[in-house]
Order: C-alpha cells, then sequence, then structure tokens
C-alpha cells in the first residue's frame, strides 16, 4: 500500500464507500471534508491520484481544483472529479 489517493469528500457514506474501494485495490486512502484539510496534508505528501467532490462546504471542488491546476508544486497531480448531483 505505497500509492496515496486524497479522497475530498463531506459526505462521510460517500467517502467510506470510495475508501473501502480504494483499500480493496491495494492504495492508501485518506479522507479530507475540506479543501483546507486536503492542502495541509498534500503540503506534506504529495498524493499519486485526488478524488474531489464538486459540491463541498466553504469552497467547492471547482475552485479547489483551479488552485491545485494553477499551482507549480501540484498540478501534476491527477484529480478525478465526483458528484452526486445529476
Amino acid at each position: 500500500m505505497n500509492e496515496t489517493v486524497c479522497i475530498v469528500e463531506d459526505d462521510a457514506n460517500i467517502s467510506e464507500i470510495e475508501s473501502f474501494a480504494l483499500k480493496s485495490a491495494g492504495l492508501n486512502p485518506f479522507a479530507f471534508e475540506t479543501g483546507k484539510e486536503l492542502f495541509e496534508s498534500i503540503r506534506v505528501k504529495k498524493p499519486s491520484l485526488i478524488i474531489l467532490d464538486i459540491m463541498l462546504p466553504e469552497e467547492d471542488g471547482i475552485e479547489i481544483l483551479k488552485k491545485l491546476k494553477t499551482s507549480f508544486d501540484y498540478s501534476s497531480i491527477p484529480v478525478i472529479m465526483v458528484s452526486a448531483k445529476s
């Protein structure tokens, strides 16, 4: 379990399902509820992937994605955007 995946999801049930699926695939998931928590974590260790919800409290996933992709340090991290909204 050396590949780290960050999940940014404010719904605990969805976060738990995503974490379970990633662990089952041999990955090491870390879940966060806000972009602030994500950025605090990736300053210490960059993940191999970020799974990012669009609808989040405080700052939405689109704003977080913009920050990631305009940052020299984080722009190369792949991001998968997810949403429960149709």
